[in-house]
């Protein structure tokens, strides 16, 4: 048994589903690049884990997991087990990633994002990431419900200030042992509900290839086609990693410079009022004694 203490460290604000929430749908974006699992965790119980949690608050409706990010290197027989327990998996496309694609969703209008929606992101992004979507649901009003979740190590400012989403967020949980994905103690508790709606297996580097079967998803991804896109996205990452190390190392340069003239204006300012300036002695300018 948890005690008070694990719980509340398990999950923060976490409210029941109302009525119309209870059978409605429910989307989880799970971001497997940010928030990966913990070593050793069977992934073919993520699916069934998600879902046994959501029903234990009251999320009844139509259960949607989507595990997306670069699947570049994550072994089939990985994404396989992730596959048999209800998750669908996508690659992501080129220059995105999980909020963009949340983002994208959002605005597209199509039915299966209408309200009534309960909407699960799992991610380790900043806070000020998340503002896009909050904003979001906000606007759109209460039948729009934001769940969050995250690691213990990365958690989210505060997302439920007192003028935004009082209605429409529906709690927290932490994406470790002790949270989301704790152990419910029987290997037969969790159980995963058959209907994944109507998302299927896709690439998003490959002009979108989709499958409902995970075999052929990894046909695609052991494809020479295939193959040939990832080196591009791979090209593409680590030509941006570049950049970013380039413009810290300019940064960096420029404020060794900068340093370096403010040192010399405090030594001229040193010497013109004839000063001490003892690197034995703190920094603090001192009158120079009389003869």
């Amino acid at each position: 048994m948890l005690g008070l203490e694990e719980k509340e460290m398990m999950m923060k604000k976490v409210r029941k589903a109302t009525p119309e929430l209870a059978t409605s749908k429910t989307i989880v974006w799970w971001d497997m690049d940010s928030c990966p699992l913990p070593n050793g965790y069977e992934p073919s119980r993520v699916g069934p884990r998600i879902d046994t949690e959501l029903k234990n608050q009251g999320y009844n409706g139509p259960l949607t997991i989507i595990g997306i990010g670069n699947l570049e290197g994550v072994p089939h027989d990985f994404l396989k087990a992730l596959s048999s327990g209800g998750v669908v998996i996508k690659q992501l496309p080129l220059g995105s990633d999980m909020m963009s694609c949340v983002r994208r969703a959002l605005f597209s209008r199509e039915p299966r994002f209408e309200p009534p929606l309960s909407m699960m992101l799992i991610t380790a992004v900043h806070a000020e990431l998340l503002e896009d979507v909050i904003c979001v649901f906000f606007n759109r009003g209460p039948r729009y419900n934001l769940l969050l979740a995250f690691p213990a190590v990365t958690e989210h400012a505060d997302p439920e200030p007192p003028t935004l989403l009082v209605d429409n967020f529906g709690g927290e949980w932490v994406w470790d042992r002790l949270g989301l994905l704790k152990d419910p103690g029987s290997a037969n508790y969790d159980t995963r509900r058959q209907d994944t709606g109507c998302e299927s297996h896709c690439c998003g580097l490959c002009d979108d290839f989709s499958s409902d079967s995970f075999d052929d998803f990894k046909a695609h991804l052991d494809s020479p086609q295939h193959a040939d896109k990832m080196h591009e996205y791979l090209s593409y990452l680590a030509g941006r990693f570049n950049r970013v190390l380039e413009n810290f190392e300019s940064a960096v340069r420029l404020q060794e410079s900068y340093l370096a003239k403010v040192e010399a204006k405090r030594r001229e300012f040193v010497t013109w009022f004839g000063l001490y300036d003892s690197d034995d002695e703190d920094d603090t300018p001192k009158p120079q004694k009389a003869s």
